[in-house]
């Protein structure tokens, strides 16, 4: 077909029954309710939406804020990536060239820096005014009262805080106090800090993010309303923060759903309706929660998928981290990616030329709705329970966040979910970082990284030994299942020749004599030669460990005559390599003795 007939092809309009039934058919008979997926949110996500979807206000809960409609922003965003050296010199020096480099906000952590030596010198070099700071760490936050000794700085915008109830809830008040003296000599900062990503990081859902993020919200009005600020005041200065994960849309959705909720928010405080149109200030973090040391390069496409959407949702600061971080090692070069990852989706994808883009896609603002309800369910239970610090002190939102974590670590050991390098596509050349931050890590990741800490300190690696039985073309499916299985925990793989018959099998053990092996047949195999092949092997040495690949029925009776156990899907990668790994620790503890 020619380009210009191409051009002038039309299609029918077809009916969603039309497709569902086309659909069903390419299912061979499962039903349309197979594509269905539930997230950690309790949402079931359809395969297909339309715009029946759509919420309506007819169709929304008088209780509850509707959160569709046309979110406004300007299309740009300011690149906060945050620059960190051991001296006050570096940190200039670095600063001033992501700020050439196109980085257009001055980010920064002043970590271990004596504000007493250089502080002053580098704010008034690295400070333009039409260039916004940005900065919530705890201790840079509290330098802020050196920038009021600066007259020169008092039209000074941006944000600059930290949040004391997500930190050291001691701080609360005192921050408050900072806050108060701040306002008197840069009127234009925000530094009433909510950082829910902090919930997220930790392993709560997007809609635990965004309850608690709100609750937080109201607790710092209340607060500083009893000090006798007005709402207008306190809703000018306040300013949310928010980590952005991988599932594409809910992160767009959530953003979206916090923009009108907050806006509800503060109009049953009275804020008016012009005042509330300036009053949503938020930022975002790629996610720490799902980031890994393991095939730290994967990190790249993490981090930019989550920026995407981050845009898309209209934050007004953003922070990629640089996909080394979590070992520690930043550079030069990761910090380079970080910043142009931004770069490039303004520049080159053109996400800086439009508002809102996801504004009346059917799929969209029906999870934005969902997200809404559901976050809003979530502040009214806070709410009712005594609120945000309330709940933060009897450990009833470190409970609720704990059972996502749960739930989403499980899902990765059974590889319902994927992380590349980490629990899939494992690569065993790889050297195995140990983070060397001093925070607490949550990262999902880290069971599995921990397992290949455990084979990187065995004297030699360790080696298990796949019993291929019968053609090529029978076991390799089942050989690298397993192959893969076990490159998650560092457990290298000799693959057999094909084996047709005992003398085959005992060839290979005797040859390599190694202390774990997995046999690899079909079920008709296993039924025929399983049990004289476990016998066979434990003859020539009785402390040989033995799997069989796949899920095997009457796992006692084959456990009974010597059997291990198997390796299969969905199986919980952590919980069995964990076994596997005692065989060669137990090896070296019996060499040493």
């Amino acid at each position: 077909m020619k380009l210009s007939d191409m051009k002038e092809q039309s299609f029918s309009r077809r009916t969603l029954t039309e497709w569902q039934e086309a659909a069903e058919i390419a299912l061979k008979g499962k039903g349309i309710r197979s594509l269905h997926t539930k997230t950690y949110e309790n949402i079931e996500l359809k395969p297909l939406y339309t715009k029946e979807d759509l919420p309506g206000v007819d169709r929304v809960n008088a209780y509850i804020p509707n959160v569709q409609g046309k979110l406004e922003r300007t299309p740009k965003w300011f690149i906060a990536q945050p620059v960190k050296r051991g001296s006050w010199e570096e940190l200039t020096s670095a600063m001033k060239d992501a700020l050439s480099r196109g980085q257009n906000c001055v980010s920064f952590q002043v970590g271990d820096l004596d504000l007493r030596e250089g502080f002053h010198q580098f704010i008034k070099e690295v400070v333009e005014f039409e260039t916004p700071v940005f900065s919530i760490e705890k201790k840079t936050a509290l330098s802020i009262q050196r920038l009021m000794e600066i007259p020169e700085l008092r039209d000074l915008k941006g944000v600059m805080g930290f949040d004391p109830i997500n930190e050291n809830r001691e701080l609360f008040e005192d921050w408050l106090k900072v806050v108060k003296d701040v306002d008197e000599y840069l009127p234009y900062l925000k530094t009433i800090i909510i950082n829910s990503a902090q919930y997220h990081n930790s392993g709560g859902s997007a809609t635990q993010e965004l309850a608690y993020g709100l609750s937080e919200g109201v607790a710092y009005i209340e607060a500083l309303q009893r000090k006798g600020w007005t709402i207008e005041k306190i809703a000018d200065k306040m300013h949310f923060h928010f980590a952005v994960g991988s599932h594409f849309f809910m992160e767009i959705a959530k953003i979206r759903a916090f923009k009108k909720l907050w806006q509800e928010v503060l109009s049953s405080y009275g804020l008016s309706e012009q005042a509330i149109a300036h009053s949503v200030s938020c930022s975002a973090e790629t996610s720490q929660l799902n980031k890994s040391t393991l095939d730290a390069y994967v990190n790249m496409l993490r981090g930019g998928g989550e920026a995407f959407s981050a845009i898309l949702a209209g934050v007004d600061y953003l922070l990629v981290a640089p996909f080394n971080e979590v070992s520690g090692e930043v550079n030069g070069f990761s910090e380079r990616i970080a910043r142009n990852t931004q770069l490039i989706l303004g520049e080159e994808a053109h996400l800086d030329k439009v508002v809102d883009p996801g504004g009346g896609s059917f799929y969209v603002e029906w999870l934005s709705e969902e997200v809404g309800k559901l976050a809003w369910k979530e502040f009214q239970q806070v709410d009712g329970d005594g609120g945000i610090l309330v709940c933060l002190k009897n450990g009833s939102i470190h409970e609720k966040i704990n059972r996502v974590r749960a739930s989403r670590i499980h899902d990765l050991a059974t590889r319902k979910n994927s992380m590349i390098g980490t629990n899939i596509y494992s690569n065993l050349e790889e050297t195995v970082q140990t983070p060397t931050s001093n925070s607490v890590d949550e990262r999902l990741s880290l069971p599995f990284e921990r397992l290949r800490e455990r084979t990187h300190k065995l004297t030699s690696k360790p080696v298990a030994g796949l019993i291929g039985l019968g053609k090529l073309k029978t076991h390799k499916p089942r050989v690298d299942f397993v192959k893969g299985f076990l490159a998650t925990g560092g457990i290298h793989a000799n693959q057999s020749k094909e084996c047709f018959s005992k003398e085959d099998v005992l060839q290979f053990v005797e040859e390599t004599r190694y202390p774990y092996y997995v046999v690899c047949g079909t079920e008709e195999e296993y039924q025929d030669k399983l049990p004289m092949l476990i016998e066979s092997i434990h003859h020539i040495d009785s402390t040989i460990v033995i799997d069989a690949a796949g899920k095997i029925s009457d796992e006692h009776e084959w456990v009974r005559i010597g059997l291990n156990g198997s390796i299969y899907n969905k199986q919980n990668i952590l919980e069995k390599v964990n076994e596997l790994l005692i065989i060669w620790e137990e090896g070296i503890d019996n060499d040493k003795a």
